[in-house]
């Protein structure tokens, strides 16, 4: 029997046909459907939340304790995987993005720190965190003073991993100097959305409009200061009875990180609380958002003027 030539036409004519059908070439069909049939990546782990506020500080003490363990031993891939692609952090120099803080980091000297007076909430998907750190610093070889200082963090879980989305330190010298330009360019429609966001919002403080101010701000709220650790019913108190000036923003960057807009710029805004002025200078300044339009949100901040 001659059967191999016909069942050679037949494959052919099959192939010939579903090529015509399809408009695809047989070895493509083929890997297309290989590929339809290809078992879905599982789902990244999650990790559970706390069930309350003492869970929530030893979760950051952790996260805390982990991070600065990377800056001491200069873990460089260690220090990348901790924070998000679009992370920010501002110090009294001005703001840097996840390149410019990795640099950063390098050029650091930092001894192991002692962390007090932590502090944590959720808000939503965001652990923000804020802490006292007495660390032993140097900066261009220039020791920065050792007392304890303000730092805030926010993170999220990102692939079943904490990952930071924004970080600021107000250790800074004694006489703060003026900020320099941020180490980055961002994207400028955005940079402009987070600067209208946080003009908002200030503007409701500076012109004493506290139900809009109210509304903006997220339970869970915390800021750090020249005052130290505040939460949010700090914050509307101070708002109240404080004399500020009209906000002005320059160099503003804005980055997003899941839901949350981080916002960074050089804010003017000179205050009268109490005994304390602090100057009209311009000081970074940080504020991190969640969600977007009118219903966003603040959940931190981060100010780094203070009284001379």
């Amino acid at each position: 029997m001659n059967c191999t030539p016909i069942t050679s036409v037949a494959v052919i004519l099959a192939a010939s046909q579903l090529f015509a059908v399809t408009g695809m070439p047989i070895t493509e069909h083929v890997q297309a459907a290989s590929a339809a049939q290809a078992p879905a990546s599982p789902p990244a782990k999650v990790i559970a939340w706390p069930k309350d506020e003492a869970g929530l500080n030893t979760l950051a003490t952790g996260l805390l304790e982990g991070w600065f363990q990377k800056m001491v031993s200069k873990d460089r891939a260690g220090i990348e995987a901790g924070m998000q692609p679009n992370f920010q952090r501002i110090n009294f120099e001005g703001s840097f993005d996840r390149t410019a803080e990795v640099a950063a980091i390098a050029s650091l000297g930092v001894t192991s720190p002692k962390i007090s007076g932590v502090r944590a909430t959720r808000v939503g998907d965001a652990l923000v965190v804020t802490c006292l750190i007495k660390v032993g610093e140097s900066l261009d070889g220039k020791k920065l003073p050792s007392e304890p200082a303000p730092r805030l963090g926010v993170w999220q879980q990102v692939d079943g991993a904490w990952q930071l989305a924004a970080w600021a330190s107000l250790e800074m010298p004694a006489v703060r100097p003026a900020p320099t330009a941020p180490r980055f360019a961002g994207d400028a429609a955005l940079n402009a959305t987070g600067s209208a966001l946080l003009a908002k919002l200030l503007n409701a403080q500076h012109t004493k409009d506290l139900p809009t101010f109210d509304g903006m701000l997220a339970e869970g709220f915390q800021v750090v200061n020249f005052k130290g650790q505040k939460e949010r019913a700090d914050m509307l108190r101070g708002a109240k009875l404080a004399t500020t000036e009209a906000p002005t923003i320059a160099d503003a960057r804005t980055t997003q990180c899941g839901d949350l807009m981080i916002v960074t710029c050089n804010l003017t805004m000179g205050q009268k609380v109490g005994w304390d002025t602090v100057p009209a200078d311009p000081a970074p300044f940080l504020a991190v958002f969640q969600g977007s339009g009118a219903a966003a949100k603040a959940i931190a901040f981060a100010n780094t003027n203070k009284p001379k």
